[in-house]
């Protein structure tokens, strides 16, 4: 997929392995080109003088400096007075590059060295705790960099995704559509990989102030995991200490005065100041054993990708797992959090989401795809009983099967109520509730999508027609995730889901969905025009290259809104079975462990899966507030009688915007808090001591 970069024959090569013997003329035994070591970074020019260290001989002149050879990651930008400058050219790779250079003198003597590389790029990171290696990118585009880079097992050095990325549109008060996503970083012409993109690495800010400087400071991937965060919270106050990096530089807050918003990474403030200072006990806020976090834009430059029009969105990423070696689920499962901020002016209306993935189970060329809707999965399997043809990376007998879950979409628009899950003789719905979460719980408006669709796309070379293949242009990415093919066609039941290619009926949102939709819900609740089971078999499709996008909306993003989605990725292998279907069994298992510990907030082995307990209790710290639900007030009493010091009382959105803060001193044991002009929903309540921390959630009716 991503095509080599060459410099002209006069440049620099890589060459990290081969170390050349010095060339050196027999009369001119003094002259001596040596070998030199750099410091580069992508896009930052370094000036270097690589003669400073070489022996010329006296009275002789040089006539030529040559790069030669072919170069990867490193160029030479000019020469001027025998000064270069040098330049990382690439986001992606860390380590070390070389090539080699040849002085040659007027008197024809020759001499040749190498100059190393060293290569400081942390714009991507490996989630590796548990059975799975998965490379993320601080630009979005996940798992994919000259190849498919989610390996599962870990160290077998066999993939089953090659990309993922995110996709983003909705429409303005005009009409105008706005559009942001990802697929290779192509464009519309099908150019080299990674050189057309829509996202840019970092938050939103003044373009004013912008510089090439913050490109490096935010194409960063913090990696940290849970037990290096407890050392820290052990440890902090003691002398000579000091945090390790990602620690230290964890992003707690951005730089107001570049335009950027002055809370970013999630940490705690232990004395609720509103800064991250790790010197004063505070900590990164990451889930699962070990957390990726990273920030990216659809701002700072043009949609090159898609060629959309910017939705000014701000997106936060944690990608996750779990240390389990114990459990089949939670070690073969990796999770990712995006937190979406419309920091434009423009309230966009029939905003979708769009999970993305080419999913290549080992051998790429033969694989299926199908969607379990009540599961809110789409996944890849083998469309034969051997994984491809005894390549190193194929799987061979008993092949795996790759699932993509939609733990939760963003929230549904509020209309006032807690929605029902079941009518009035305990019979599901046929809505959004049969695959949505947080429906007749109690809580009004706090109902999340779920998967709402999914469409398979294939690789142009595939032999299909063109309308199933990868869109080129905004609009066209808008369209799948509307349920509608490149030609404008919508999606029908049956066949390849389209009227020319064996669709029978009626209009749906899910290809393949098997018989996983009871309900025909999917079908608008409709009945089907032929048979139920909807599979590839069914269609009679050979197995190949395929891509899938699954979608959750729609809903209304208001400027200032904050929007979120939880996918999952979950990979399952039974080794008993020969049939290319035979590990979807242990699959279905799996997802139903991972859905009720994402929606129970409980692992498997009893601690909770978002590392905030279900009563929000992080302390022995009691505090009695009532009424609750309430209306107006709400009052507050402090009931832990050995404690003594300071409060803090932050009402918070559940997103964790703060509303109102209030300081309780040390002899203030009760409080009430005004709640005037609130909508009816949700919130939540956290009381901070100097120790010690409780939060619990407020319901607001009107």
């Amino acid at each position: 997929m991503k095509t080599s970069r060459l410099f002209p024959a006069s440049w620099i090569i890589l060459l990290i392995l081969f170390s050349p013997a010095k060339i050196v003329h027999a009369q001119t035994t003094q002259f001596q080109a040596v070998n030199d070591t750099i410091d580069v970074y992508p896009f930052v020019s370094k000036v270097f003088d690589i003669l400073a260290n070489d022996t010329i001989p006296s009275g002789d002149t040089i006539w030529k400096i040559s790069f030669f050879e072919h170069a990867h990651h490193v160029k030479c930008l000019n020469d001027s007075n025998k000064i270069f400058t040098f330049q990382g050219f690439d986001w992606g790779y860390h380590g070390m590059d070389s090539c080699l250079y040849r002085i040659i003198l007027l008197s024809g003597d020759t001499s040749i060295a190498k100059l190393i590389f060293y290569v400081h790029d942390h714009s991507y990171g490996y989630l590796n705790i548990n059975n799975v290696n998965a490379r993320f990118s601080a630009s979005a585009n996940h798992f994919f960099d000259e190849d498919a880079e989610y390996e599962v097992p870990k160290g077998s050095g066999k993939n089953t995704i090659f990309s993922n990325s995110l996709w983003i549109g909705g429409k303005d008060g005009s009409g105008n559509l706005h559009f942001a996503g990802y697929r290779y970083g192509q464009g519309p012409l099908t150019g080299s990989a990674h050189t057309k993109q829509d996202f840019y690495a970092g938050p939103m800010m003044d373009l004013i102030h912008y510089s090439i400087f913050q490109d490096t400071v935010w194409n960063c991937m913090w990696n940290l995991k849970k037990s290096e965060i407890g050392y820290h919270r052990a440890h902090y106050w003691e002398t000579g200490y000091s945090p390790i990096h990602d620690i230290l530089s964890w992003p707690g807050n951005g730089d107001t005065s570049l335009g950027q918003s002055h809370k970013l990474a999630p940490f705690s403030d232990r004395n609720g100041d509103g800064l991250y200072d790790p010197y004063d006990g505070d900590y990164p806020e990451i889930r699962g054993d070990q957390a990726l976090f990273f920030i990216f834009n659809d701002d700072r430059g043009p949609h090159l990708e898609s060629e959309g029009e910017k939705l000014r969105i701000e997106i936060h990423g944690m990608a996750y797992a779990f240390d389990m070696p114990e459990d089949s689920a939670l070690k073969n499962t990796v999770f990712l959090h995006y937190k979406i901020y419309n920091r434009s002016l423009n309230t966009y209306d029939s905003v979708y989401i769009g999970v993305f993935t080419d999913l290549d189970l080992g051998y790429p060329e033969d694989d299926r795809l199908g969607c379990d809707v009540e599961r809110n999965i789409y996944y890849a399997y083998n469309g034969r009983p051997i994984d491809g043809f005894g390549e190193p990376g194929s799987y061979g007998t008993n092949p795996p099967v790759q699932a993509v879950n939609i733990l939760a979409g963003p929230y549904m628009d509020p209309d006032g109520i807690d929605n029902p899950r079941f009518d009035d003789n305990g019979n599901q719905i046929c809505d959004y509730s049969v695959n949505g979460i947080n429906f007749e719980d109690l809580i009004v408006d706090n109902e999340r999508y779920g998967l709402t669709g999914f469409v398979y796309i294939n690789n142009s070379n595939s032999g299909v027609p063109y309308y199933m293949t990868d869109p080129d242009y905004a609009y066209e990415y808008y369209q799948i995730m509307h349920g509608l093919w490149k030609d404008g066609t919508g999606l029908v039941y049956g066949g390849n889901g389209h009227p020319a290619a064996g669709g029978y009926g009626p209009a749906c949102r899910f290809m393949y969905p098997g018989e996983s939709d009871s309900l025909d819900w999917g079908a608008g609740c409709q009945a089907l025009n032929g048979s139920k089971n909807w599979t590839e078999e069914t269609a009679g499709n050979n197995p190949h290259d395929r891509r899938g996008v699954g979608n959750t909306g729609p809903f209304t993003f208001y400027p200032g809104d904050v929007q979120e989605i939880d996918i999952s990725f979950i990979w399952a292998r039974d080794y008993t079975s020969p049939s290319p279907t035979g590990s979807l069994d242990k699959l279905r298992t799996m997802v139903d462990k991972v859905n009720m510990a994402f929606r129970t907030n409980t692992l498997p082995n009893g601690q909770p899966f978002s590392g905030i307990p279900n009563q929000q209790e992080l302390s022995d710290i009691e505090i009695h507030v009532f009424p609750n639900p309430a209306s107006d007030l709400i009052h507050i009493e402090f009931r832990t009688e050995n404690y003594s010091g300071d409060k803090t009382v932050d009402l918070l959105t559940l997103q964790g915007a703060t509303l109102k803060r209030i300081h309780m001193p040390d002899n203030q044991k009760t409080m009430i808090l005004d709640l005037t002009g609130l909508p009816t929903g949700l919130y939540l309540l956290k009381v901070k001591t100097k120790e010690s921390m409780v939060m619990k959630k407020i319901l607001v009716i009107r």
